[in-house]
């Protein structure tokens, strides 16, 4: 991968990420609203709305039509968070236009047509559709009753609640099911009128192009409409209490085996010096199926249908998740404590070590093969630290793991919530 060029055209940061190893040309625009979960579900509606309801393309079959008369072009959308900011993301992927020839202009009508799923959607007396609106309620909804049915899914998300509890602001849902009663078809225009005017704005480019060729139809064919605050990007802050009591929640239902979640608090930040060690621990914990979770409480021990252990170092978190038969809660909790104590005496072996280390290095390796997921990496990374991410020295960060990096990272975690789903009455233990 080239350094990536950043421009100011229009009064927005562009960003060209250029390489010769894909051969489709992907537009981003990225939108990033002030920090808070305010108005988080319509921002969630709008990503689903917008690529959908396009006044030029008002019915699938003119759409699909016209993008297969550009090759394929791929468009979507989706919305996420970076730090404590929520990001509205649209996105046209198509094939490179030196592998086509004849003149192509398809890089122009691509951006173009970027530009129209933005600024111009079905809107009726300057408001989005009630249609549009009652459909993304009724959705919503459905996902939610859905989850419920899905006795893992709903787990989780009541663990996470759970969590979450005494941390107030920290959580971001899409949706948020327990604010959709606020979402209006005014508040929902309201937000998409603010997605243009007050968000701040950036376009990355990533393929194998020519530059002065973007710089001129991003000059030309960039919508007025779309206006760019400057934001203070940040990270969440979330509590680190090394002494913290524990919370333990039981709640009962019909289920045919329990669930149980274990969330761990760390003090090591996303991209941190430490994220790499903490990575390669969490492999050694849980992680894949060499794990001392995996051994000792699947394969040797029988206790669990399923366990393992899952990262989130955007939420600073460790999170065990456990299947096993009714009244083995107990002691499945008391030996993931202390595979993590075994851990932090440093009894894992060499072996397991160097897989650990191995399975990590491959990963980060693999976001070299999607473009998607690299430009991923570097929006985060000019969103929160202004500058490129450098794949080369994180590879360099994790093969120059140690054995005592590992120690550390497990000595950092500290017990915050237990939840346990298992059968019985209703209520709460």
């Amino acid at each position: 991968m080239d350094q990536p060029i950043k421009k100011n055209i229009h009064g927005i940061d562009v960003y060209y990420i250029k390489s010769t190893k894909f051969k489709t040309i992907t537009w981003s625009f990225v939108f990033t609203h002030s920090a808070g979960t305010e108005r988080i579900n319509e921002r969630y509606f709008l990503s689903n709305i917008l690529v959908d309801n396009m006044k030029k393309y008002p019915t699938f079959v003119k759409k699909y039509r016209y993008l297969s008369s550009l090759y394929g072009l791929d468009a979507y959308s989706n919305v996420m968070t970076i730090g404590a900011n929520v990001i509205n993301q649209f996105v046209v992927t198509y094939p490179n236009e030196i592998y086509i020839g004849n003149g192509s202009d398809l890089s122009e009508k691509a951006f173009e047509f970027l530009n129209e799923v933005i600024v111009n959607p079905k809107m009726r007396e300057g408001k989005l559709t009630r249609k549009v609106w009652k459909d993304q309620m009724d959705e919503a909804k459905q996902s939610f009753r859905i989850m419920k049915s899905i006795k893992d899914m709903y787990a989780f998300y009541r663990f996470s609640q759970v969590y979450y509890e005494d941390k107030p602001g920290l959580q971001y849902n899409f949706p948020d099911n327990d604010r959709l009663n606020e979402v209006t078809l005014e508040t929902l225009t309201d937000s998409y009128e603010r997605l243009l005017t007050e968000s701040m704005v950036s376009l990355y480019v990533t393929g194998n192009f020519d530059e002065a060729m973007m710089d001129k139809i991003i000059e030309n064919n960039f919508s007025q409409k779309i206006g760019n605050n400057k934001l203070q990007t940040s990270f969440r802050a979330y509590p680190y209490t090394p002494e913290k009591e524990p919370k333990t929640v039981k709640e009962y239902g019909d289920v045919s085996q329990a669930r149980i979640f274990i969330g761990f608090q760390t003090d090591i930040g996303y991209f941190s010096d430490m994220h790499p060690a903490m990575s390669v621990f969490n492999n050694i914990f849980g992680g894949f199926d060499q794990s001392k979770l995996f051994m000792d409480i699947r394969e040797k021990s029988h206790l669990a249908y399923y366990v393992d252990s899952n990262y989130l170092p955007e939420e600073n978190m460790i999170v065990v998740p456990i299947i096993c038969d009714f009244g083995k809660e107990d002691i499945v909790i008391e030996k993931v404590k202390i595979a993590l104590s075994e851990i932090i005496a440093g009894d894992f072996s060499d072996t397991l070590f160097r897989q650990a280390k191995t399975d990590a290095l491959n990963s980060i390796n693999s976001i070299n093969d999607s473009q998607s997921i690299y430009l991923l990496q570097h929006i985060k990374s000019f969103q929160l630290f202004n500058e490129k991410y450098d794949l080369e020295a994180r590879i360099k960060k994790y093969e120059n793991i140690t054995r005592e990096d590992i120690i550390q990272a497990a000595k950092s975690l500290v017990l915050d919530t237990v939840y346990i789903n298992t059968k019985g009455g209703n209520g709460h233990a």
